[in-house]
């Protein structure tokens, strides 16, 4: 369990997780990859003339996707830190890098390309039946090919909003929120997922309580209110949200690196 790297044996560690991801995440990964089905289904049963434009059905496909990468370390590395059942893994003969850097790769590359290429497939099938409210290919959709697609805004929506931060902010978020996730696997021993969920919930609940008289304040204030309106007529809206989503995009990345580092570091003091 030392911090060296070595190809071969960060290979065999890859070949251990991949052999493992079945029985552990398959059926979870199944269920993932169906959920754009129900909103299919609803479409049909509710209204048969009803359009989902493919847009919103690369927003959902990536959802899920970010689900996969929500909910993998949970099942695939359920036992990393449980002290009876942790020692299998303790005693892999694979450095902790290299146990690492397989946890970062299928967390974050495997498991969502796998729930990804699987919604995508289902969704070449509901396109081919007669009925239903896919109407057009997933390649067809206004945000561009869904594998690399940019999450923009219309075009009459702010002509100098900038698309590409929009998009930062998107997939820096598909990042971050699995990195806490992750660094959550090796901290709980049961309800892994649950538990996580619960925490973030109730932080947010405790920084809306504490936002919302600061923002109260801030309306009832006449000196904010002018400077801000003043912001907004001399910069324009567009400048603002430029603003919002590069912020948004450091933030995540921020958290990104933070509970990636706190995984290893983690990793590295795992008591058995």
């Amino acid at each position: 369990m030392n911090n060296k790297f070595e190809w071969n044996r960060f290979c065999n560690v890859v070949k251990k997780d991949f052999r493992n991801m079945w029985p552990t995440f398959g059926t979870t990964a199944i269920v993932l990859a169906s959920l754009p089905f129900t909103v299919w289904l609803l479409g049909l049963v509710i209204d048969r003339t009803a359009v989902i434009d493919p847009y919103w059905r690369v927003v959902m496909i990536m959802l899920v996707s970010s689900l996969a990468a929500i909910m993998l370390p949970s099942r695939l590395y359920r036992t990393m830190n449980l002290r009876n059942e942790g020692i299998y893994y303790a005693m892999l003969p694979a450095s902790k890098l290299e146990k690492y850097l397989s946890m970062l790769f299928f967390t974050f590359i495997v498991a969502p390309a796998v729930v990804y290429l699987g919604s995508m497939v289902l969704d070449i099938i509901l396109r081919l039946l007669p009925a239903g409210p896919y109407h057009h290919w997933l390649w067809q959709s206004k945000g561009g090919f869904p594998l690399i697609t940019s999450f923009s805004a219309d075009d009459n929506f702010m002509s100098g909003f900038h698309s590409w931060l929009l998009t930062a902010a998107t997939w820096t978020s598909l990042f971050a929120t699995p990195a806490i996730f992750l660094y959550a696997a090796t901290l709980f021993k049961k309800h892994k997922v649950l538990y996580t969920f619960l925490i973030l919930y109730l932080l947010e609940f405790v920084l809306t309580v504490v936002a919302i008289p600061i923002v109260v304040a801030l309306i009832k204030n006449a000196d904010f209110l002018e400077w801000f309106y003043d912001t907004i007529f001399q910069y324009g809206p567009e400048n603002l949200m430029n603003w919002v989503m590069g912020i948004i995009a450091v933030f995540n990345f921020m958290i990104f690196v933070l509970f990636t580092w706190l995984t290893w570091r983690r990793l590295k003091k795992m008591p058995y």
